[in-house]
């Protein structure tokens, strides 16, 4: 496409396509399409058959709109399981007076996607943390080109997952007529839409809460130093409120997008929602206090996880401009409220604004945060370093660099027993953990509920207390006369 670039978004509620060009002023939207998700669950495709009708008929509308052929897309990468890891190779120079080049450093990144990794996995991201040379030790890239020197030491973060989430979006593009060009991880492009340079550089927490699965990006230095998805969203809260409630799906997420608050303190005591349907028959009753509280235990389960995930990363009290929120599942009232007491940071909620005024207006809207975001990436690369699919691959394998690895977890040529014992045990030590965050996360929404019923209970003592008696009303009469 020209100067154009096209993204997709496969999420969990909508699948959405955008085109943007760019500007002066930045990236412009020019083009935005969406339709209701078939065949996705938490990011991932589950059916391909569906998703491909669905990708076939966004595609058809923004080129109608265009007039323009879409030949290919950059798309964002999600899924259940998503793993970081940290790597340190030193690079072994063949002319040590030679200055240090972008195109050398480039080449660089490109060939850690070429590490084997076992389980099927592949890696999605590999973002360069630091650099190190014989003089200067923790340095960025910039300050990296122009250098001279020997070796070059660079510690990267690599995000990886299974292999088949890039191979399924490969296959319905080409069946649709269309090429790769990059795969950019979700979390990355909602950070890119919704956060500020000045966020980017000073630290900040991205948390992107889906229908299927909530996604969290920690950016520090405009540097993303984790990326991390939580497997519950929109859809868990209203899953919950449907079997508390007794009620139909359908019935659950009416009520929750009308009516979910998060903090039971808000709540009228003894308010009752009666559901009716089209011919005016009752359909249940629904008490206010048990929804808040439904919704409120829900959501206090994903910023637990999320608090956890920040502080695993390290950078727990580095991120000074603390939490910003977005996505579709953002909008309960209290929420800012709930998040502040639980993380311990500021937060704000946020819609894609790093964009030109005069795109189209719905590329402002929350839903939108991650296919603008692949966009922005597309043509102007801040925090992703995604490799375009058939040029990088090419180059990366092909590169003759001298390179020691200094942690040996790239085995060329794994042992298939090894691996699939590993694998088992890996899994095994996963779920341990998930447990035991699950057993963490219970003990404190219990302290949780118990505090704020001992809060409760203290406050409608207080009320009682300053309630006069009959026996302060009659003399206070008396002395009246």
């Amino acid at each position: 496409m020209s100067s154009y670039a096209a993204a997709l978004d496969f999420g969990s509620s909508k699948v959405a396509l955008a085109v943007g060009e760019k500007t002066p002023d930045g990236i412009r939207i020019i083009s935005y399409h969406d339709a209701p998700s078939a065949g996705i669950e938490c990011g991932e495709i589950v059916n391909d058959f569906k998703v491909k009708e669905i990708v076939r008929t966004l595609v058809k509308q923004a080129e109608n709109e265009l007039h323009e052929k879409i030949d290919e897309l950059t798309v964002g990468l999600s899924g259940r399981i998503l793993h970081g890891k940290e790597i340190s190779c030193q690079i072994n120079r063949t002319d040590p007076k030679a200055y240090i080049t972008e195109e050398e450093v480039r080449l660089i990144t490109r060939a850690r996607y070429n590490a084997t990794l076992e389980g099927g996995n592949t890696v999605f991201e590999a973002i360069p943390q630091k650099y190190s040379t014989e003089e200067r030790f923790g340095i960025n890239h910039d300050e990296l080109i122009g250098m001279v020197g020997g070796t070059i030491e660079a510690t990267f973060k690599l995000f990886f997952g299974k292999r088949a989430i890039i191979d399924r979006r490969i296959t319905i593009l080409e069946d649709c007529g269309i090429k790769l060009n990059k795969a950019i991880l979700a979390p990355i492009a909602s950070a890119r839409a919704v956060l500020t340079r000045q966020e980017m550089e000073n630290g900040v927490a991205l948390v992107d809460i889906g229908k299927g699965s909530t996604e969290v990006a920690i950016v520090k230095d405009n540097i993303v130093r984790e990326v991390a998805i939580i497997p519950f969203g929109g859809e868990s809260v209203t899953g919950d409120i449907k079997t508390v409630a007794n009620i139909t799906r359908e019935w659950a997420e009416t009520i929750k997008l009308r009516h979910g608050r998060c903090c039971e303190e808000y709540a009228v005591e003894n308010k009752k929602l009666v559901l009716k349907n089209e011919n005016e028959a009752s359909d249940g009753e629904v008490e206010v206090s048990l929804l808040i509280r439904t919704v409120e235990a829900r959501l206090s389960e994903i910023l637990d996880a999320v608090r956890y995930i920040i502080d695993q990363s390290g950078y727990a009290g580095k991120i000074s401009s603390g939490v910003v929120i977005t996505g579709g599942a953002s909008h309960h009232e209290d929420l800012i409220q709930l998040a502040t007491a639980l993380l311990g940071q500021k937060v704000r909620l946020a819609a894609p604004g790093s964009i030109d005024r005069d795109s189209v207006e719905d590329a402002f809207d929350v839903y939108a945060a991650t296919v603008v975001g692949l966009v922005q990436e597309t043509l102007d690369p801040m925090l992703s370093y995604a490799i375009e699919y058939k040029k990088d691959l090419a180059t990366a394998a092909a590169a003759k660099i001298e390179e020691n690895t200094l942690f040996e977890d790239e085995p060329e040529e794994p042992d298939p027993k090894v691996s699939a014992r590993e694998e088992r045990e890996r899994r095994k030590e996963e779920e341990r953990k998930a447990k035991e965050l699950r057993k963490q996360q219970e003990a404190l929404r219990k302290q949780q509920e118990a505090q704020r019923k001992q809060e409760e209970k203290a406050r409608k003592a207080r009320e009682k207390a300053e309630q006069p008696t009959f026996f302060d009303i009659f003399f206070n009469k008396n002395d009246n006369a």
